[in-house]
Formats: structure tokens, C-alpha cells, sequence
């Protein structure tokens, strides 16, 4: 009996160290909160990724040599192939960069240069092949994310926990009243707080499918809690990724007899809404700004600058189609910056340092071929997840991507948030592939 659970022991060690990785990895990265505040965060989280991701490394080089010696087959599947020829691309582009100002490699201001982008792809290589998402790993998402919702509805009352906040102020002096910015949490930027959460929130939901309610009601609870943050920080790209994440959840998820009436009552809901917005001019700034796009009147300021931004960079694309400006280059690249105005007076004035659209970032920086890499590697997954939606694991990581890639074609790429996307990722990749070896 006792060698039996010895060679069990010895024969799952290596599940047991990527479980022991991938819950540090969601915990400990997500709730680190640096050590000197909001202004030093994006160092100290880069340099925490680059330990653990090298741990990750150490760990994958074992798993990749037991394999060689016990002659278990090497065979990339198409997701892992498209993740490789998008970090090539990306290699690429680096080299050839013409952008003077900055290193395509690692740039102390650029975070997500070649080298982070590299590692993004290796812990999806690694997580797709030796990864798997368990009930534990579950439980540490879940816990980590309530103690994250603490610390933000903390500072929402007006706290300084972990003092994140210069000494003396807190959240409501943000968003450029007595600094720059709006900052809440471990993770700071309020629009990676919001992206986090629409990857997130959509995990705690699906989880409670099948659950009765008296199982359920603590995942119900905390999503609540996760969209009531959402709400109140007022970032609407991650509340407009959730609604239109959710939209595409519920025609894909619902069972196969009830999705014909489901996608016509959403098709009926969004021709109805697209008609709200041509003939009524809602007083909030996103359906406006939609009501005037809808009749052909465009303005640079929409989207809070992002169509400034757009309108810039998109007639650079076909200059350097092939290999971008070069990895994370954009604030190097000559954009003109971001200006607003109140009442005739400057109210704003920002670097152009990221597309606020994830897919335009990478065709600006990286290239079309990179582009086309990227989107091969998550379609590819993401088909995984239409055609294993049954699967409570599978569902639950698919609904969370699908939200949180609806955010992101808003907000800005960050080293302290794409991190959990490319794990994510991993991790439903690595399901199907045990679903189907």
C-alpha cells in the first residue's frame, strides 16, 4: 500500500507543481501590491512576472525533458503552432525596428516589449501542455478575487489599505483631482481593474451551473460585488465587454433546443437598441457619442480619445504593415498626444502609449503577420470552447476569455493584466487537449 502511494506521489508531481505555480500565479500576482504605492506598481508587478514566469520556465524545462526520456510524442496542436509563429513575428519585428527612442527588447517604460511578450507566449506553450484547471485552483481564484473586492470597496469608503494611495489622500482624489489618474486595488489603472474583473465575474457565474442556490449564492454574491466595482470606478469598456460577452455566452451556452428563440430575442433586443440610438440622443456620454456615430458625425474626442488615437495610428499601419513599430514601441512612435479641453482651458494633455484596442496595438506595433498569428492561436482555442460548451471548466474559462477579449478591443494592454489572459488561455487549451488527446 505504501509504495502504491508512492508511485502516485511520484507520478503526479508534475500536475502538483503546475497547480502549486498556476495558484500562485492567480493569487499572489493579482493581490502584490508593490512597495512604495500606485506610482511604483508596474515595476514591481513586471519584476514579480519575470520571477515567476522564469520559475515557470525551470519547471517547464523538467516536464519537457521527462517527457523526452519516457519518448512521449511532442506534437503541437494548431493553437500552440499560431502562438509560436506569433512570437516570431514578434521576434521580428524587434529586430527590424526602426522606432529610435526605445529598445523593442525591454524598455523600463514599455513593459510589454519583446522580452514580456515572449514570456506570454512560453507560459501558453507551457500551461496548454502541462496545465489543468482544478476545482482548487478555483477556490484560490475565488478567494483571492473577494479579498481584492475588499480592498477596493475599502478604498471606495474613502481607506488607504496598504497604503497604495500618497499618504493623505485616497480613491476620490484621483481621476485628476489632486493626481493623475484613476488607481483602485492591487492592480491600479481603474481600466485594468475593469478588464480584470470582465475576465473574472463571468468565471464566478458559469462555475454555478448545475449548483443549487444554497451552493451558488457566494459566487452570485461576489459577481455582484465585482460588477458593483465595475459601476462605480465607471470604466464602460469593461462594462461594455461584459454585456456584450455575456450576449455571445448566452447563444453559445444555452442548451441546443432553446438557442434559435434565444438569438432571436437578442437579435430582436439589439435592433431594437440599434433603433433607440438613431432616434434618441441619450444623455450619457457612450450612447451620444453611439447616437452621432449612427448619423455620421464623427469626432476625434469620442471614446474618451480613442478615436484621436485610431484616427492616428491607422494611417501608419500600411507604412510598417509587415513588422509594426516594434514591440510595445507606440509611445516612441511620433503620435500626437491626447489633448483636452474645458471652457477654452487645458484640462488634459497625455502620450499616445497604447492603442486602447489590444488587436490594433499588436497591427501597429508587431505587424500583420502577428496580427494574424494572434487571432489564429485564440480563434482556434476559443472553437475549442463552441464545441466542448458542455464542459463545466471548458464553459467556465471560454466565457471569461470571450468577455474579457470584448474588453479589451477598449482598453489598454498591460503587463499587469495579460498575464491572467494568456493563463486563461493556457488553461483552456490544455482542457480540450485532455478532453481530447
Amino acid at each position: 500500500m505504501g509504495k502504491h502511494r508512492m508511485k502516485r506521489r511520484t507520478r503526479n508531481w508534475p500536475e502538483l507543481c503546475m497547480e502549486l505555480w498556476t495558484g500562485l500565479m492567480i493569487g499572489l500576482y493579482l493581490l502584490f501590491p508593490g512597495f512604495r504605492g500606485y506610482s511604483a506598481l508596474s515595476p514591481a508587478k513586471t519584476v514579480l512576472f519575470y520571477v515567476l514566469a522564469g520559475l515557470l520556465l525551470i519547471l517547464g524545462a523538467a516536464l519537457l525533458l521527462r517527457d523526452l526520456r519516457q519518448k512521449r510524442g511532442l506534437a503541437m496542436g494548431p493553437a500552440q503552432a499560431a502562438a509560436l509563429a506569433f512570437w516570431g513575428f514578434t521576434l521580428l519585428s524587434a529586430a527590424f525596428c526602426s522606432t529610435s527612442g526605445g529598445n523593442p527588447w525591454y524598455d523600463p517604460e514599455a513593459h510589454e516589449a519583446a522580452l514580456t511578450v515572449s514570456l506570454y507566449v512560453l507560459l501558453f506553450l507551457i500551461v496548454s501542455r502541462w496545465g489543468k484547471p482544478t476545482e482548487r485552483l478555483f477556490r484560490v481564484l475565488f478567494w483571492s478575487l473577494a479579498v481584492f473586492c475588499l480592498i477596493c470597496l475599502l478604498q471606495m469608503l474613502r481607506g488607504n489599505p496598504l497604503g497604495l494611495y500618497p499618504a493623505g489622500l485616497n480613491y476620490y482624489d484621483g481621476y485628476g483631482v489632486r493626481y493623475k489618474g484613476g488607481y483602485a486595488g492591487t492592480i491600479g489603472n481603474v481600466d485594468l481593474v475593469s478588464a480584470f474583473l470582465t475576465l473574472a465575474t463571468p468565471m464566478l457565474l458559469l462555475h454555478t451551473r448545475g449548483q443549487k442556490p444554497r451552493q451558488a449564492w457566494p459566487c452570485w454574491l461576489l459577481a455582484a460585488v465585482c460588477v458593483g466595482i465595475m459601476i462605480w470606478i465607471r470604466v464602460l469598456c469593461g462594462l461594455v465587454g461584459l454585456a456584450v460577452g455575456a450576449v455571445i455566452c448566452l447563444a453559445v451556452l444555452c442548451p441546443d433546443r432553446r438557442r434559435k428563440p434565444v438569438l432571436l430575442v437578442l437579435c430582436g433586443l439589439g435592433a431594437a437598441g440599434l433603433a433607440l440610438l438613431w432616434f434618441v440622443d441619450l444623455p450619457v456620454n457612450l450612447f451620444h457619442e453611439m447616437h452621432e456615430i449612427l448619423h455620421g458625425r464623427f469626432e476625434a474626442g469620442f471614446g474618451t480619445g480613442r478615436g484621436h488615437i485610431w484616427g492616428q495610428m491607422l494611417p501608419r499601419v500600411p507604412e510598417r504593415l509587415w513588422l509594426g513599430v516594434g514591440p510595445d514601441m507606440t509611445r516612441y512612435s511620433g503620435l500626437e498626444p491626447f489633448t483636452r479641453y474645458e471652457n477654452g482651458v487645458l484640462a488634459a494633455r497625455a502620450t499616445v502609449t497604447d492603442a486602447h484596442c489590444y488587436p490594433l496595438q499588436i497591427l501597429y506595433c508587431q505587424g500583420l503577420p502577428a496580427l494574424l498569428s494572434w487571432l489564429a492561436a485564440v480563434g482556434t482555442v476559443l472553437l475549442h470552447w463552441v464545441k466542448n460548451r458542455k464542459e463545466k471548466a471548458t464553459a467556465l474559462l471560454g466565457g471569461g476569455l470571450v468577455c474579457f477579449l470584448c474588453a479589451m478591443l477598449f482598453c489598454i494592454s498591460s503587463i499587469i493584466v495579460m498575464p491572467f489572459f494568456w493563463l486563461a488561455l493556457g488553461l483552456l487549451e490544455a482542457q480540450t487537449r485532455k478532453l481530447h488527446p
